[in-house]
C-alpha cells in the first residue's frame, strides 16, 4: 500500500485532498505513509487522524479550534478526516478551512464517492482516487471474501428480482439498517449505487449501444448526485431505482 501511495502523494503536500476509497481502510493506511515518509511524529498532538459514521457540525467545530490552534512541535499539521457520510453544513464549515489552511497545515478528507461533495470544495483540492480493489489486494484479501461482501451479493441479485420483489428488498434493508445502531443507511445506500453502476458499468463495456443499459447507469449517476443532499430520502431513491431497473 505504502509503493500505491507514494505514487499518487509524490514529492511536496498540497495543503488539502479528497481521497476518494472506503474510508475504514483509508485513513489508518494514509497515517502509516504519512509517518514513514517522515511528514508527521507518531502520537504528535498536531495529527487528528478520525473516522467518523457521519460527519456533523460539531465535529467540524472540533476540527476548527484544532486548525486555529498553534502547533505544538515544529512540524507539519495533519488531519485525516475519513467520513462514510458527512453533513452539507459540516461541509460549508470544512470549506472555510480550506479556503484560508493554516501555514504548514494540511488536510485529507477520505470519502466513498468525491462527487456527492460540494462543487467549492472540490474546485480547492486535489482529488485522489484509490480503488477498492487496490486496498483489498494490498491487504492480501482473496476473491473468496471480496465475493462474500453483503453489498456485492445484494447488488448482483437485485438485479435479477423483479420489480415488485425489489422494492420490496428495499423495505426490508431499510428497516434492517434503521434497527442497526451501527449502521449508516446513506453510506450503504451509496456503496450499493456504486456496486450497481459498476455491474452496469461491464454490461455498457461489452455493449456500448445497449439503450436500457445507457439509460440505467444515468439513472444511478443521478440517484448517487441525490443521496446526500438534505433531506432527501434514501427509500425514495432506492425505489425508484427499483422501478426503473
Amino acid at each position: 500500500m505504502l509503493k500505491i501511495l507514494e505514487q499518487l502523494f509524490p514529492g511536496d503536500l498540497y495543503h488539502s485532498y479528497v481521497v476518494e476509497g472506503d474510508p475504514s481502510l483509508l485513513a489508518n493506511e494514509l497515517l502509516w505513509f504519512l509517518e514513514s515518509r517522515g511528514e508527521i511524529e507518531k502520537q504528535s498532538q498536531d495529527v487528528i487522524c478520525q473516522m467518523y459514521e457521519s460527519f456533523t457540525m460539531e465535529d467540524s467545530r472540533v476540527i476548527k479550534d484544532w486548525h486555529n490552534k498553534l502547533g505544538i512541535t515544529s512540524g507539519k499539521k495533519i488531519c485525516i478526516l475519513a467520513a462514510k457520510f458527512i453533513n452539507k453544513e459540516a461541509e460549508q464549515a470544512l470549506l472555510k478551512i480550506i479556503e484560508e489552511p493554516a501555514i504548514n497545515t494540511h488536510f485529507f478528507m477520505v470519502v466513498p464517492d468525491s462527487s456527492v461533495l460540494l462543487p467549492t470544495i472540490i474546485s480547492r483540492v486535489q482529488i485522489v482516487k484509490i480503488p477498492a480493489q487496490n486496498i483489498l489486494n494490498v491487504l492480501s484479501k482473496n476473491r473468496e471474501t471480496i465475493e462474500s461482501n453483503e453489498i456485492i451479493k445484494e447488488a448482483s441479485s437485485f438485479i435479477e428480482m423483479t420489480s415488485a420483489n425489489r422494492v420490496n428488498k428495499i423495505a426490508q434493508i431499510i428497516k434492517e439498517k434503521k434497527e442497526d445502531e451501527n449502521s449508516n443507511l446513506r453510506f450503504y445506500a451509496l456503496s450499493f449505487i456504486n456496486e450497481l453502476e459498476h455491474i452496469f458499468y461491464q454490461k455498457f463495456k461489452e455493449n456500448r449501444k445497449d439503450k436500457k443499459v445507457i439509460f440505467i447507469l444515468g439513472e444511478l449517476a443521478m440517484s448517487r448526485k441525490y443521496i446526500n443532499a438534505p433531506g432527501a430520502s434514501v427509500k425514495m431513491i432506492l425505489e425508484h431505482l427499483a422501478i426503473v431497473l
